[in-house]
């Protein structure tokens, strides 16, 4: 990557951009732990429910919707963490960003202030670490934190219906 001139107005462009990142990851969050929390509330009251018969076919249907709505929810804020088969990073990898606490977490400081030092010395170096920074965070968004939370709403309001459903079909039909 090559910048003809750094100038004020791409820094600007590259904060804002990343400051509308963190807004969209917050989003993701909160509406995840809103989803925590009522699916939470509803399996608990739901739970007490579920002996009278009259009701057991449609909690039961409802909890099973609500327990996967739980598990996409707690996908989305847990974030990406590999336990086992963890790649460690190095400098000299493309995919390294020093930017990036996983990436830079297993580079030791030295190597990691060197490392940093080059690139801070080097506007055109500087500028394309600030846009693999931006570009892998976006991505991170749409491809894990906004899928998930999506599937989430979706199992959610499809079990809603399911429930719905069920209960109307056993008591009117």
């Amino acid at each position: 990557m090559q910048i003809k001139e750094p100038r004020q107005q791409l820094d600007h462009m590259l904060r804002q951009t990343r400051n509308n990142l963190v807004s969209f990851s917050q989003m993701a969050d909160t509406k995840a732990h809103i989803l925590l929390s009522l699916s939470s509330v509803l399996l608990s009251l739901s739970l007490t429910q579920i002996s009278n018969s009259s009701f057991t076919l449609a909690i039961a249907g409802l909890d099973v919707f609500l327990l996967i709505t739980i598990f996409f929810a707690l996908l989305t804020v847990i974030g990406k963490v590999k336990v086992f088969d963890r790649k460690k990073h190095s400098v000299n990898d493309k995919d390294y960003s020093p930017l990036f606490f996983g990436n830079y977490g297993d580079v030791p400081y030295d190597e990691y202030a060197k490392n940093f030092e080059e690139i801070m010395n080097d506007s055109d170096a500087t500028y394309e670490i600030m846009v693999k920074d931006i570009y892998y965070a976006g991505k991170y968004l749409l491809q894990i934190k906004y899928r998930y939370i999506r599937i989430a709403y979706l199992y959610f309001f499809t079990g809603l219906i399911v429930s719905t459903l069920i209960y109307f079909v056993q008591h009117f039909l």
